[in-house]
């Protein structure tokens, strides 16, 4: 039987603060330490990765039980593979897809009866009750229209709105959440605000099928194997959003492609996404394995309802910042790391050189010509030692715009460092800052 939503503030914070304590109870046995030898310290790090699988899992499951902000957090997470914590614990994340509990029967009724004063069995020749996928903000059923045109029905959680609410009310408990996974993290109030902001118009199904509009009509003649649903305006509503039926390969299953094909969805993928940034000026921001499905030729683009948009200002900013760290100009790369508060005004000098340094060393695999693989190495392990440097802890965020377009940006690599692809990084990004400036 599913488990009632729970949507007050005073149930919500009371689950996740159990979860918490077991969680942070889970994680304080790291603190202990001894003097030890090479064999017990393999021994201790693999009960450390216990311990952090054990408190990751009791956030992991009040997450899904909540939904909402707090498991947005979780499926953020995500997409990050091991490039932030080990896989074994980004795997539970990724569980958050799967293993949300559903809607009951008569919570599906009421939204529908709420938006159309009908029920689903009288909108849809068949409608399938058992959900095919779980998300933060609502689950997704099959349905058929007719005998030939099979849907994707989108249904909102009832309540989601104010639980919402209530998350975002008690920031201190969705910052402790990061917190226990993450002890160095420095104040993440912007990127929080930006997040509300992206939920609000998750809320809005009528704004995600704007989107998915927008996008399908904006890419089908350059991209025509990029696929986009199409929407039903008239089986649609604020917290219902009925689309195209569309099948596909799910990630993993790529992975057994030959590794042409792997380069070739690479250069397609990596192109597109270039497209939107610097031509519409306007990301699909939920990159999660869950929003993609391939064929050997072509990538299906799912769920539009994390869609960011970038000014002008912005797009030229961010377009500086590369140009300067490909000529490694340090003014330039000061400035604008500045505007786009990264760093302080009163930072030493020596800290904008070591961060160009460092960065115009990631960089370089993606500024040579002709076709190129990501390496293997983890960018974060090349950027221990800097930031070791550094007190995170209490420094402002950057622009929230990032929060977005880095989780964009993950998901890309993410993808392409799984396929191993062998891509072309030059053409299609300085084609992309050409059209920008012309436009």
């Amino acid at each position: 039987m599913a488990k009632k939503f729970v949507s007050h503030k005073f149930g919500r914070f009371a689950k996740l603060g159990r979860s918490l304590t077991k969680a942070t109870g889970h994680l304080a046995l790291d603190k202990l330490g001894s003097t030890i030898d090479k064999a017990a310290k393999k021994k201790k790090e693999v009960e450390d990765l216990h311990r952090k699988a054990l408190a990751a899992k009791e956030v992991v499951k009040s997450m899904g039980e909540l939904k909402g902000a707090l498991m947005k957090l979780g499926q953020m997470l995500s997409i990050t593979e091991d490039l932030i914590l080990p896989p074994e614990i980004t795997q539970l994340f990724r569980e958050l897809q799967k293993n949300a509990p559903p809607m009951r029967r008569e919570e599906i009724e009421s939204v529908f009866q709420k938006s159309f004063s009908k029920g689903p069995d009288e909108l849809y020749q068949r409608f399938n009750w058992e959900p095919i996928a779980a998300a933060s903000i609502g689950q997704v059923h099959e349905a058929w229209i007719d005998d030939n045109t099979k849907v994707a029905v989108k249904v909102q959680y009832p309540k989601i709105v104010q639980a919402i609410k209530n998350d975002f009310d008690n920031l201190e408990a969705l910052k402790k959440v990061v917190a226990v996974l993450f002890p160095r993290v420095p104040n993440i109030d912007s990127y929080l605000i930006e997040l509300k902001r992206s939920l609000a118009q998750e809320c809005d199904y009528r704004q995600e099928k704007e989107a998915v509009d927008f996008f399908r009509e904006k890419s089908q003649e350059r991209f025509p194997n990029i696929l986009i649903p199409k929407t039903y305006g008239e089986l649609s509503s604020e917290t219902i959003l009925t689309l195209e039926f569309m099948e596909g390969h799910d990630f993993i299953e790529t992975k057994k492609y030959a590794q042409e094909r792997r380069d070739e969805l690479g250069q397609l993928l990596y192109d597109f996404h270039n497209f939107c940034f610097y031509e519409l000026g306007r990301l699909h921001t939920d990159p999660q394995y869950g929003n993609y499905l391939f064929k050997e030729d072509k990538i299906i683009v799912l769920d539009f309802g994390s869609v960011r948009s970038f000014d002008r200002d912005f797009v030229a900013d961010y377009i500086e910042l590369l140009q300067s760290i490909e000529a490694k100009d340090l003014t330039r790369y000061r400035r604008v790391l500045l505007s786009f508060g990264f760093f302080d005004e009163d930072d030493p000098d020596q800290l904008f050189s070591d961060h160009l340094e460092m960065v115009h060393d990631l960089y370089r695999p993606y500024i040579r010509q002709g076709k190129n693989a990501i390496p293997g190495v983890n960018p974060l392990d090349l950027v221990k030692g800097f930031v070791d440097k550094i007190d995170l802890k209490g420094r402002k965020s950057p622009r929230e715009e990032f929060l977005l377009l880095d989780r964009a940006h993950l998901g890309l690599y993410t993808k392409l460092r799984g396929w191993q692809a062998a891509i072309d990084w030059v053409t299609t990004k300085e084609e992309g800052w050409r059209l920008y400036e012309e436009n």
